[in-house]
């Protein structure tokens, strides 16, 4: 099993529709309608989770929509789809995704 299987499968813990696509031959995880907690209360969103450096940060979150009371939002289009990401920098790649997804969703609180 490849380090990309083992890692998705983690996360179909959480999204059991979780899928690998690719952009420029790097991988990303989608995730449709995950659930998360945030301020404004329990939201649904897909996501699409980068595990590498892209845009000058070290990993990425995008969403399908933004989430009220995260700030510096800007619109992006990665995999042929458009996407919002919100400042938040220090979630290193190394971290196995599934840590990396929970990191980024700590903005969100």
């Amino acid at each position: 099993m490849s380090d990309h299987a083992a890692e998705l499968l983690k996360l179909r813990d959480l999204c059991p529709a979780a899928e690998i696509w690719t952009d420029g031959g790097s991988p990303a995880v989608f995730m449709p309608k995950l659930q998360f907690k945030a301020q404004g209360g329990a939201q649904t969103r897909d996501v699409l989770l980068w595990p590498q450096a892209r845009d000058g940060y070290a990993t990425r979150l995008f969403l399908s929509a933004q989430v009220p009371g995260a700030q510096n939002w800007n619109s992006f289009s990665v995999c042929g789809r458009q996407w919002f990401a919100c400042s938040w920098q220090g979630v290193p790649a190394h971290l196995p995704w599934i840590e990396i997804l929970a990191n980024h969703l700590r903005a969100f609180r």
